[in-house]
C-alpha cells in the first residue's frame, strides 16, 4: 500500500547514479544480474573495478543493461586505492541528480532503487536508505528475520542510521558532506554524519527487498 501510494505521486523520476566499488568478480555477478532486474527505468551506473577485471560474464550483462538505455561507466583502482577515494571519485564523475550506493556482496529486489527513490520524493529528506530487516548468514547458508529492541528495524521515520548498503542521497547534499571521505573504512557513516551536520534528513525505509550479507 505504501509503495502503491508513494509512486501514485511520481510523475517523472529524477536520475539516478548507482556507486559500485566492486572486489569480487562473483559478487560483481551477482551484482550485474540484480541491477538488470532493476524496475526503475533508467540509470546510471558509475563501476570502480578495485584491482580485478572485467570478465566474460560481466560483459555480456553491461551489455544487457546497456541495451535498456542503462549508461555504464567503467573506471578501474589499484590495490592502494581505498574504499573512500574510490567512492568519492565515482561519485564525483557521476551525472545524476541522486546517487545510490551499492554493495557488490548484498542482495537487492527488482524494486531496489525504485522504491527509495519513491520515498525520497514522498519525504523530500536529503538521504533515504533501508532498515536491516533481513540478513543473510553465509557459514550457515540460512538468511534470517531480524527482531529486536534496536533501532535498527524500525521503519518510516527520521534517523542518523540507515544500511550503508542502500545509501540514496541528493547529489548536492552528498557534495556538500564531501563525498564518502578518503579513508578505508566507516566511509557510510563520514557521508551520513557529514549531511546530518549539514542540516539535512535522513530517512529510513522499509527492508524488504535488500538483504544484508
Amino acid at each position: 500500500l505504501l509503495r502503491k501510494r508513494r509512486r501514485s505521486k511520481v510523475k517523472k523520476y529524477p536520475s539516478v547514479s548507482v556507486l559500485v566499488s566492486a572486489v569480487r568478480a562473483d559478487d560483481l555477478t551477482n551484482l550485474l544480474q540484480q541491477l538488470c532486474a532493476q524496475s526503475l527505468p533508467s540509470f546510471e551506473l558509475q563501476l570502480g573495478l578495485h584491482a580485478i577485471k572485467v570478465n566474460a560474464s560481466h560483459k555480456k550483462l553491461i551489455q544487457a543493461l546497456e541495451k535498456r538505455k542503462v549508461s555504464v561507466n567503467i573506471y578501474s583502482f589499484d590495490q592502494e586505492k581505498n574504499l573512500g577515494t574510490i567512492l568519492s571519485s565515482l561519485a564525483q564523475s557521476s551525472t545524476g541528480e541522486f546517487i545510490a550506493k551499492m554493495d557488490d556482496d548484498d542482495y537487492y529486489g527488482p524494486e531496489h532503487l525504485r522504491d527509495l527513490l519513491d520515498a525520497a520524493l514522498d519525504t523530500k529528506a536529503e538521504v533515504v536508505g533501508r532498515a536491516m530487516n533481513y540478513i543473510y548468514l553465509e557459514p550457515l547458508n540460512i538468511t534470517v528475520r531480524k527482531f529486536s529492541r534496536g533501532s535498527m528495524q524500525t521503519v518510516e521515520h527520521y534517523s542518523d542510521w540507515i544500511c550503508g548498503g542502500t545509501i540514496l542521497a541528493k547529489r548536492s547534499a552528498a557534495q556538500s558532506a564531501g563525498w564518502f571521505g578518503s579513508g578505508s573504512s566507516a566511509v557510510d557513516h563520514f557521508l551520513l554524519s557529514g549531511i546530518a551536520n549539514n542540516g539535512g534528513k535522513i530517512w529510513r525505509t522499509f527492508g524488504d527487498g535488500y538483504i544484508y550479507r
